[in-house]
């Protein structure tokens, strides 16, 4: 199945106007981005014959000005907790592992790793 990105613009009215660069004449307007990818794929299959699915849809967005540029960060900082919290937890899973079968009580290993003692001993039960 074909995927399709699109690039969604706000414009000074209050709209999203869509477009789909691959697809001349898929155009159409939404009031919110979650309205995005089922709006221009009826858009697509007018244009072409054929129903994308919504899902292989990827919807790229412009903002202008400074709260465009702010929303981008937000959006970028949020990606790089999410990899940071997600290493974070394979690291501390690693480290009770470790200290648990070093001999540390479940109490010292929450101290050392950060997380209660309750948590450490679920995570040492996950094998």
């Amino acid at each position: 199945m074909t995927g399709y990105t699109v690039r969604a613009e706000w414009d000074d009215t209050g709209w999203w106007v869509v477009t789909v660069p691959a697809v001349l004449g898929a155009i159409t307007q939404c009031k919110r981005l979650d309205q995005v990818r089922a709006d221009i794929a009826e858009a697509i299959e007018i244009q072409t014959g054929e129903a994308p699915d919504p899902t292989t849809i990827t919807v790229e967005w412009h903002v202008p000005g400074e709260a465009g540029t702010a929303a981008e960060r937000a959006r970028q900082l949020r990606g790089e907790a999410e990899q940071i919290a997600a290493e974070a937890g394979r690291s501390t899973r690693h480290a009770v592992s470790q200290l648990h079968r070093a001999g540390f009580s479940l109490r010292d290993i929450g101290t050392m790793t950060g997380i209660s003692y309750q948590r450490a001993q679920q995570l040492t039960q996950q094998r």
